[in-house]
């Protein structure tokens, strides 16, 4: 046996015996699972590791202790219960509709104070808004929504003036114009019968009716118009999924200005994809308008957001280009111009708190495709100092048009007493790239305070410095009512 074990080696060398290679594999298997007994002995004594999995189950959370908050005014099924589905009733379509009526919406009502830089007059004012909604839901995916907002018309606010003397008094913007009114669903589900295979040929999503267009953040579109959607998922080599909408506004459209317009037609084709990695943007729209209207537009847009593993944290990540384009003269509602944008945000390590950082480039003079008229300019994203407040005259510190300027954004938002309340500060700057505006610089804050599960208190301030030596100050308090 030697003999022939050392003719299978070769040259000269003895081949192992034959079971000696498994039984060292099992050698090895056996101080494994020791070494596996003694780890879990040890971790399991370490009742202080917070990442430590517990011993017992941990049950869902009952409805009970959740305690939600429910619209004013349900009808059939309430938005949040559970438990079985009532049997409903077969449309003329064939759907199966199980009717609820919500009635539900906000209250704001806060006072501004501002003093401009300069020698401006100084505006004090406390103003109203609501927004009252009904909602039908017929199915899971099909709904009627409409809605009013009775204290504001076109952006100008139910509010009473205190300074300055030119203006003071009431302001009555009351009306019972609707707002909102859209039909929103899906064809395979509203019309079971074309689809009964369920071969997913017949899943496109619409939406008909007064409702919001968003689309790069806001910063391309940002509008509620009179308008159709259409949208369609498909699978794409290398992504998890990716989104077509198509959009055709003709009715109810604001644009740069915020101002509105009548015979102004959009038109927008929007994709969304998911990667493995990031969502990317992409959308382009074509602006049909007569010269009285600031004439024809053609706008792009292009996003990429992800989040990043960076110095031991993880960033949240978004990068924005925008541009336009006139098919006519440059004027204040469509020009040529390009914007560049940038976002980061992450959680410091043992906090739930955000910290922040923004910046844009703005090239010649952006203009958006559609604006409504509380939405104010492209960089209300910007940040609390860029950002319109959309309740009165109280504008945005360091303003939110994007014209042959850059700057940015620094904040931190404290998080407190388990979410109920938090605390944010920023800093900004801006700067003209040309021209003769100057530069300036601002420090914002803002107090929300939850009361109770349907009042939150909201305070703002800001002050800021412009290079000629100007000054400005601002704040507000404001209640919100949730109901």
């Amino acid at each position: 046996m030697i003999s022939s074990q050392t003719d299978k080696a070769g040259d000269g060398e003895f081949a192992s015996p034959p079971h000696s290679a498994s039984m060292a594999r099992m050698k090895s298997r056996y101080m494994l699972i020791v070494l596996l007994l003694v780890a879990q002995t040890a971790w399991s004594q370490d009742s202080d590791s917070s990442s430590r999995l517990p011993d017992h189950h941990i049950p869902l959370l009952p409805m009970e202790e959740l305690q939600p908050t429910p619209p004013i005014l349900e009808l059939g099924p309430g938005l949040l219960e559970v438990g079985p589905l009532e049997r409903g009733f077969e449309s003329p379509t064939g759907a199966i509709w199980r009717p609820s009526f919500w009635v539900y919406g906000n209250l704001r009502t806060g006072v501004n104070v501002v003093d401009p830089p300069g020698n401006g007059n100084r505006m004090i004012e406390w103003a109203h808004q609501i927004e009252l909604f009904g909602n039908l839901q017929l199915t899971g995916t099909e709904r009627i929504l409409v809605g009013i907002e009775p204290l504001q018309d076109r952006g100008q606010f139910t509010r009473y003036t205190m300074e300055p003397d030119s203006d003071i008094g009431w302001h009555d913007q009351t009306n019972l114009d609707i707002t909102t009114l859209f039909f929103e669903g899906e064809l395979s589900e509203l019309f079971p019968g074309l689809d009964k295979k369920s071969r997913g040929q017949f899943d496109y999503g619409f939406s008909i009716g007064r409702w919001e267009v968003d689309l790069q953040d806001g910063i391309l579109v940002d509008d509620r118009m009179d308008a159709i959607g259409v949208t369609k998922f498909f699978s794409v080599p290398n992504t998890s999924m990716m989104r077509l909408s198509v959009i055709y506004g003709w009715n109810e459209m604001n644009r740069n200005n915020n101002q509105l317009v009548d015979e102004s037609r959009f038109f927008a084709i929007s994709t969304e994809t998911d990667t493995f990695s990031s969502t990317i943007d992409a959308d382009l729209i074509v602006v049909d308008a007569p010269v009285l209207e600031g004439g024809d537009g053609i706008y792009a847009g292009l996003g990429l957001s992800r989040r990043i593993q960076k110095w031991g944290r993880t960033w949240n990540t978004t990068v924005r280009w925008c541009a336009s384009h006139a098919e006519e003269e440059d004027n204040p509602i469509v020009s040529d111009g390009m914007i560049i944008f940038a976002e980061a945000s992450t959680t410091p390590y043992g906090t739930d708190d955000i910290a922040y950082g923004t910046l844009f480039l703005g090239i010649d003079e952006f203009t958006s495709a559609a604006r409504g008229p509380t939405r104010g300019g492209p960089l209300g994203k910007a940040g609390l100092l860029f950002a319109a407040a959309g309740l009165g005259s109280f504008p945005a510190a360091l303003g939110n048009g994007a014209d042959r300027s850059f700057g940015g954004a620094l904040g931190y938002q404290w998080i407190m007493t388990g979410g109920r309340t938090n605390f944010s500060v920023e800093l900004g700057a801006r700067a003209p790239t040309e021209g003769n505006d100057v530069a300036t610089g601002a420090i914002g804050v803002r107090y929300q305070k939850k009361l109770t599960d349907r009042i939150m208190l909201q305070c703002d301030g800001y002050s800021k410095l412009e290079e000629d030596g100007d000054s400005g100050n601002g704040i507000r308090t404001e209640i919100l009512v949730r109901f």
